[in-house]
């Protein structure tokens, strides 16, 4: 009995679904540089504390940044402490609260900003300092 033979195809590389895979990591990294550009303002030098360490939690945070002019940024915004203060009642939402301020910035002004917090109910705040001098 004569079996007839089967064309063997080779295997083709299909670039559909690598195309699919490439913009979605392009997406995702584009969204992730988005929000990290939202969170950190430039310019600001924060303070060295011996007793600082690292996040241990990855929970989401909200990051007041305080200017060395005593400006007040929060997601590339720049609000006075009132209006700072009506905007976090606003929302709602009660999570993490990071203050990054300037070492030049007057203790005042982060006063102003802990005041903000307090009348929006929000108790769960941290400061970003440096554990040593940043190289540069």
């Amino acid at each position: 009995m004569r079996f007839l033979k089967q064309k063997i195809e080779e295997p083709g590389f299909q670039m559909a679904p690598m195309i699919d895979c490439v913009f979605l990591l392009l997406i995702f990294f584009m969204s992730v540089s988005t929000f990290h550009q939202l969170e950190s303002v430039e310019g600001i030098n924060l303070p060295v504390a011996d007793q600082s360490r690292a996040v241990e939690d990855a929970t989401p945070k909200l990051s007041i940044n305080i200017k060395s002019d005593g400006a007040i940024v929060m997601n590339q915004n720049i609000y006075e402490p009132e209006q700072l203060a009506k905007v976090l009642s606003g929302t709602g939402i009660k999570q993490t609260i990071v203050i990054r301020a300037d070492k030049t910035v007057p203790h005042g002004r982060v006063l102003d900003v802990l005041s903000a917090c307090a009348a929006a109910g929000i108790w769960d705040i941290s400061f970003a300092t440096f554990q040593e001098e940043p190289k540069k």
